[in-house]
């Protein structure tokens, strides 16, 4: 929002005074509009506050107060996004906008969307504006994740008869997460849904849609829990790289052999270029910005990263879709033996159930990452290095990332100059 936002009165002749709500931007422009309250005295006004004082005189001072709080986030928020889309408003854009939060205007009835209207305007806005939080459109995936959850919270609001922000309880919150289990949901598919619904009441919260706070209750969490992914070793990396594979099988293994050797994301190491590849001081670095957080990364080329690199004429492998690359890796995982018993146990349904695979069953694209991430752990690599390519913002989640057992810690930790003076 450029220039002010203030509060203040006009004295009457009768004693009283009417609060406006002024809006000053640039020379000249100055918006002054009466929010409809009276105070019985200018006396009752706290001019630096910028509210009415809490004295007995004036009655209902607490609800004017609660009113003028409410109003301030919805007039700010609005003013926020005339700039962005007109930085050059004028006041008649700038009326327009208190007419709609005053109730003054004919469409006040749009002027608060509910609930289902907020997610779908957030969605459709977001993916081609700045998130406020990220300052960026949301990406192709999250917009996916969003608009899936979005069903399933329709589906449960018509069950329910219709849910707006003052529907949402402690309860409502447990029906919901009930409601997703009885079609056999896992837990972690389950909280990306609350994750989601969360975004959105705060958001809509931020923008004075409401003043409900029970989901920012510690309670209102996210039912997730650890599910023991795979990754490989060294050795394991070497058995995919030796096999002779038919050309879209070969794509697919040199994609995943990069992610493993750099620790990218899909989303960045299938789409690197000839442009990514950076000659510095008689190295081959990856020179990429990554797509999930704008981070400027420069990694240094593997062994074996540079000989895929060599073998596409000095280009990494061409582009694949994603399903396309994990159904390969499944194929490529049996014909190198990956078949070691995987156990993975999942809260499903509300139930913990305890399902066994084939190591190779359980290869996709995220393996690759997963995989750098926990080698070079092994490796002795300092972990804020490696947290710099993962993204990961605490040491705490970095070590629930990594798959290195407690054993392999404890080897990496008696390595330390601390237990070798």
């Amino acid at each position: 929002m450029k220039g002010t936002l203030n509060f203040s009165i006009r004295k009457l002749k009768s004693g009283k005074a009417s609060i406006q709500v002024i809006h000053s931007f640039g020379r000249g422009n100055e918006v002054r509009y009466s929010t409809g309250l009276y105070i019985d005295s200018a006396k009752h006004w706290n001019y630096e506050k910028q509210r009415v004082k809490n004295v007995i005189a004036q009655s209902n001072a607490s609800n004017i107060n609660k009113f003028l709080n409410l109003k301030v986030v919805k007039i700010s928020k609005a003013l926020e996004d005339l700039h962005f889309e007109k930085p050059n408003y004028d006041r008649k854009e700038v009326k327009k906008i208190f007419d709609l939060i005053f109730g003054k205007s004919k469409t006040v009835s749009n002027s608060t969307p509910n609930l289902v209207e907020c997610y779908k305007w957030y969605i459709k806005y977001f993916s081609t504006n700045p998130n406020p939080y990220t300052k960026r459109p949301l990406s192709n995936g999250t917009i996916r994740s969003f608009k899936t959850s979005l069903k399933k919270f329709e589906i449960f609001s018509k069950k329910k008869g219709g849910i707006d922000y003052e529907d949402i309880t402690m309860e409502l919150y447990q029906d919901f997460i009930e409601h997703l289990r009885a079609q056999d949901y896992s837990n972690n598919y389950i909280s990306n849904h609350i994750k989601n619904l969360k975004t959105i009441l705060n958001y809509s919260f931020s923008r004075g849609y409401h003043t409900n706070t029970v989901h920012k209750r510690r309670e209102f969490a996210k039912p997730n829990e650890s599910v023991d992914a795979i990754y490989l070793n060294a050795e394991e990396l070497k058995q995919l790289e030796r096999l002779q594979l038919p050309t879209g099988q070969e794509i697919s293994r040199d994609l995943f052999l990069i992610g493993a050797y750099t620790g990218l994301r899909v989303s960045d190491f299938n789409r690197l270029s000839k442009e990514n590849l950076d000659y510095l001081g008689g190295k081959y670095y990856f020179k990429i910005e990554t797509k999930k957080t704008s981070q400027p990364l420069l990694i240094p080329c593997h062994p074996v990263t540079l000989k895929i690199i060599e073998k596409y004429d000095f280009a990494p492998p061409p582009k694949k879709p994603d399903q396309h690359i994990n159904r390969d890796l499944k194929i490529i995982g049996k014909e190198a033996k990956l078949n070691e018993e995987i156990e993975i146990t999942k809260t499903i349904g509300g139930k913990r159930k305890t399902k066994t695979y084939k190591k190779h069953q359980l290869l996709t694209t995220h393996t690759a990452r997963r995989s750098f991430c926990t080698n070079a752990y092994k490796a002795g690599m300092p972990t804020l290095d490696i947290m710099t390519i993962s993204g990961h913002q605490t040491e705490r989640v970095f070590y629930e990332y990594i798959k290195a057992s407690s054993l392999e810690r404890a080897k990496r930790i008696a390595e330390h100059p601390f237990f070798n003076d």
